[in-house]
């Protein structure tokens, strides 16, 4: 022990307290960084809060807040302007109730036939078919409401307009019924199994166990979903603007034209709005009257989902005494079954009728479940028949034309694979920076808590806010940098739209890493970021990746927020790799869709019909491939162990 350099008196050769200063400070611009990554979320929703407040202050210098709100006409684009809101909200309205009552029945079923009766391999086919629909652009959805439902209605509904509110509600429930079921479906699997042996154990069939018990004690976390749904109906743009129609009517009459709030946003979003004028502090108005309906709505259903987690959690399992008290909750329990007991005959008759009762109801919970499947054969077999004639060589390669003979998507593919890699840029630099600075830096208190809640509202947000915070933040305040209109104002808008599930997505992947692993990182003597760097995030890489070509295959269908940020319906080059390109014109395969659905002419329906197609097959790749790099990562994580 007499070694120098073990004496406790002087410090070993090897030690650099200059090497040590600068690793501390690394860690910490590292650490400052990745905070300032976690605030851009919540830049955006103050971005939003403040430009959308400023526009309508502006408003309201000229219309009273009283006759917004009880006027009974909407004309801000004729010679007599009237601002009566209640029109726009009662169509919205009126297409969301619409939406609801196809979503609620048909997704309740469908969750409880997943979670209750469907067998694993019949789950493992049915379940991604009926959560696919999520996942469908909607400018898809307007096309199926436009030149399929409202046709097929027709023939039913004489009166029927061609833009009505019930096509557009139809089609915004199928829309809507795998956020129903999805969520009703984990409500329903974590009513605790106690619960359920105790409603069998008192001579409940499974329909009967199902209603009597199960459902009751969801009945929260059913409540959630279907709050959220609606708060996704009333958000809904392309399905309302392609399928209502843009006719201002203050009625309940789902059969004639109507105009909803995104619709009238669209519609002044086609033409060039002078910035500063009255309509363009109107656009925002009504806006920021969406925005509050659906935050407010995302808000009550996320606290309801996780107020239902909480109580399943912390749910006890009473015992019953095995004296009076049973044979109480015994006879309840029976009376309650509601068959006579007087002879046996009778208990004979009574269970075979309960018994046909819960074939019927197995048969009605297996339908609602198969909707997903049916709605994409339709849907895909009308595409095929309309698309696949047009698509050739010539149609990947030629401009858009106002002859239809001539059209092409060469400039809208161009557009938007333009868009998905400027947006990954973006995107997911800041999104696994703010995710990484939540989950590992940020303690687990309550700013954690409500940081997490925002960003799933975040999420949620209609993407045509999104459009319009783009036109006023981007396309203006930014157009020196932007070039006002352009790709790279798209590209932004398109990265504050995927941004929070981009987040949310990779936090789940960090989560997922055992805390084992960070703790033997710690124990070798690594920093935090080292930790991070070299353990936590090569584990959870496969995931993170995943979310994001996830969120790039949202992006990809996007199309009221280009709208609103400018997408043109014709241009004649391609852009390139340079600022001066980059700050051009631009559109996409969904904007192109839309214009051609837009016309009267069959003939761009079918080119319209065209474009889905080759718009799902790159929405299709990116799943694979997000599917395929997982798998990837996974065998070689196994063979590395």
């Amino acid at each position: 022990m007499n070694d120098p350099r073990f004496s406790l008196n002087s410090s070993p050769k090897h030690f650099n307290k200059g090497l040590l200063v600068g690793l501390f400070m690394r860690e910490r611009i590292i650490e400052v960084g990745l905070a300032i990554a976690a605030g851009i979320p919540v830049l955006i929703s103050l971005a939003i809060l403040g430009v959308f407040l400023y526009e309508a202050t502006f408003f309201f210098q000229e219309i009273s807040l009283w006759q917004f709100l009880t006027d009974t006409q909407w004309t801000p684009l004729f010679a007599s302007q009237k601002f009566g809101i209640f029109v726009l909200t009662s169509a919205t309205f009126s297409i969301a109730a619409i939406a609801t009552l196809v979503a609620v029945p048909i997704g309740l079923l469908a969750a409880i036939y997943l979670a209750e009766y469907a067998p694993r391999q019949v789950r493992r086919i049915l379940k991604p078919a009926l959560e696919t629909l999520s996942g469908i652009p909607t400018i898809v959805y307007g096309y199926f409401a436009v030149l399929l439902v409202t046709p097929l209605l027709q023939q039913f509904i004489p009166n029927l307009g061609g833009f009505n509110a019930l096509s557009a509600g139809l089609v915004t429930g199928i829309l809507i019924t795998p956020i129903v079921s999805s969520i009703s479906e984990d409500a329903i699997e974590n009513v605790p199994m106690e619960l359920r042996e105790g409603g069998y154990s008192l001579g409940f069939t499974k329909r009967e166990n199902i209603l009597r018990v199960i459902l009751p004690i969801a009945f929260p976390g059913i409540v959630a979903a279907i709050t959220l749904a609606i708060s996704r109906a009333l958000g809904e743009t392309m399905i309302a603007s392609i399928a209502a129609g843009q006719n201002p009517n203050l009625t309940l009459n789902p059969l004639v034209p109507v105009e909803s709030i995104t619709a009238f946003i669209i519609q002044v979003s086609l033409g060039d709005v002078p910035a500063n004028s009255f309509l363009f502090h109107t656009l925002f108005t009504v806006g920021f009257v969406l925005f509050l309906l659906t935050f407010s709505l995302n808000w009550l259903g996320h606290w309801l989902v996780h107020r239902h987690e909480r109580m399943m959690k912390g749910l006890s399992i009473p015992s019953v005494e095995v004296e009076s008290d049973s044979s109480i909750a015994l006879n309840s329990a029976i009376a309650s079954l509601n068959f006579p007991l007087d002879t046996h005959l009778s208990f004979e008759k009574a269970l075979t009728r309960r018994q046909r009762y819960d074939r019927l109801f197995l048969s009605l919970a297996l339908c609602a479940t198969l909707v997903g499947a049916i709605v994409l054969v339709i849907l895909l077999t009308s595409l095929l028949l309309r698309g696949i004639p047009v698509l050739d060589g010539n149609f990947l390669t030629s401009f858009a034309s106002r002859n239809a003979e001539d059209a092409g998507i060469y400039a809208a593919l161009a557009g938007t694979l333009w868009l998905l890699v400027l947006t990954a840029a973006i995107a997911f630099p800041m999104g696994v920076g703010a995710a990484i600075y939540l989950e590992e830096y940020l303690p687990r208190n309550t700013l954690n808590h409500i940081l997490e809640i925002h960003l799933a509202n975040l999420a949620a947000v209609p993407s045509i806010i999104y459009g319009l915070l783009g036109l006023a933040l981007f396309a203006r305040v930014l157009q020196p940098i932007t070039g006002g209109r352009s790709l790279l104002s798209a590209a932004l808008v398109l990265s504050s739209i995927v941004l929070p599930l981009v987040i949310i997505t990779t936090r789940g992947a960090l989560r997922s890493v055992p805390q084992s692993q960070r703790q033997a990182a710690f124990g070798v003597g690594m920093t935090q970021w080292q930790a991070i760097h070299n353990v936590i995030l090569p584990s959870a890489f496969p995931r993170i990746i995943t979310g994001m070509l996830l969120a790039l295959s949202r992006a990809i269908g996007e199309t009221a927020p280009l709208i609103a940020v400018g997408a043109v319906a014709y241009i004649s080059f391609v852009p390139e790799f340079s600022l001066g390109d980059l700050q051009s014109n631009f559109t996409t395969l969904t904007t192109q869709i839309f214009y051609w659905i837009s016309r009267p002419q069959k003939e761009f329906h079918n080119l319209a019909a065209a474009t889905i197609l080759v718009l799902g097959a790159i929405v299709f790749t990116i799943n694979i491939v997000a599917v395929l790099l997982r798998d990837f990562y996974r065998k070689k994580r196994r063979i590395s162990e």
